[in-house]
């Protein structure tokens, strides 16, 4: 069991590129400010680098605060901003039964906190959630048709065959159904 003293701090990052490196330490000092000013003593880091929460990925860090929240009697949990959290109303329901058994507290360094204690607080989460969640759809839609853009736009004849309907390479060097 984790003193009441102790805070558990969730960092996430979606992405590990050359400057992004930086956001977990930012992250990381404005949680770790929090904490001190709410009055923890100590801090207990669960850290998801390059992970996003929006994919069917795991997120051991994240798996593991929610043993560990399992375990405790009471706790408090900081993250930067509770999108990094959870991007997925199943996750945000998964967290919201552990509450119902154990009185956690979530606090979040940017964007405000809800008391995920009280109706009022589980239905601004869940509203935050679905914007969340259709962001990440969104976002996914968004690179996907950039990728399908630069691919065309990267060598022509790709293009014109996609324009005329031409069967890829791929297509023409597989071998037909039934066979």
């Amino acid at each position: 069991m984790i003193a009441t003293t102790t805070a558990l701090i969730y960092l996430r990052i979606s992405a590990n590129r050359t400057s992004e490196h930086a956001s977990i330490e930012q992250q990381r000092a404005d949680c770790t400010a929090l904490a001190a000013q709410l009055g923890h003593a100590s801090t207990i880091e669960f850290v998801d680098e390059a992970v996003s929460a929006y994919q069917d990925r795991a997120r051991p860090a994240y798996q593991q605060l929610l043993r560990q929240l399992e375990k405790s009697e009471e706790g408090t949990v900081i993250v930067w901003h509770l999108d990094r959290l959870y991007r997925k109303p199943r996750e945000l329901e998964q967290l919201l039964d552990l509450l119902d058994v154990c009185p956690i507290r979530v606090e979040s360094a940017q964007g405000g906190s809800f008391d995920l204690n009280r109706h009022e607080g589980r239905l601004f989460a869940r509203q935050l959630v679905a914007f969340a969640n259709y962001e990440s759809a969104h976002k996914g839609a968004r690179v996907s048709r950039a990728q399908q853009q630069r691919a065309t736009a990267w060598w022509p004849p790709l293009r014109l065959l996609a324009e005329r309907g031409a069967p890829s390479a791929r297509e023409q060097s597989s071998p037909p159904h039934g066979r």
